[in-house]
């Protein structure tokens, strides 16, 4: 009789410790909160998830950044120790600021893929400038003269891919 009392204390005292630490609807509410992506026509608040060096998704809407063009995943660039993967390092930089991170971005168009072209903020700063500044990306002059400067500073310092040579992002995905 002793065994089976002290059996049913131990379920009882599992089951309480299982009600506590169960997460209630509070709790699910709080955790789905940031996947939830606050959205108006011009501005969109969410969790940032990288696709590549300048394409994200900012909970469920694909965004592309605005005024940059970044080294393509597979892309290749020369270095002094010889050809490095700068596309990869390119996406690597954008993970580094914005998956997982609450992001702000205000939508400036939607180009031709649906994709809403943003300019993108992790705590106040400008991930697509920042891209630029690391020589993980380049100002792309077709569609604006925002990170112009960014760009040749950072070729001026040899940040990033501007240490060797590379093909622009634009006439690597041509060929």
């Amino acid at each position: 009789m002793g065994v089976l009392s002290e059996a049913l204390v131990l379920a009882c005292m599992v089951l309480a410790v299982v009600l506590i630490l169960r997460p209630g609807a509070d709790a699910a509410h709080a955790e789905a909160e940031p996947v939830r992506v606050e959205a108006s026509a011009d501005r969109l608040e969410g969790v940032g998830r990288v696709i590549d060096g300048d394409t994200l998704d900012v909970g469920a809407v694909r965004v592309r950044l605005h005024g940059i063009d970044a080294f393509e995943r597979n892309q290749t660039c020369d270095g002094p120790q010889g050809p490095w993967a700068c596309g990869a390092a390119a996406t690597r930089a954008l993970k580094s600021r914005a998956e997982g991170r609450g992001l702000v971005c205000r939508v400036i168009d939607t180009d031709r893929y649906g994709r809403k072209v943003s300019r993108c903020e992790q705590a106040g700063v400008d991930i697509a400038r920042a891209l630029v500044v690391e020589g993980m990306a380049l100002a792309y002059r077709r569609y604006s003269q925002d990170y112009v400067d960014e760009e040749l500073a950072a070729r001026q310092d040899a940040a990033g891919a501007w240490i060797g040579s590379f093909d622009r992002p634009e006439q690597w995905r041509r060929r």
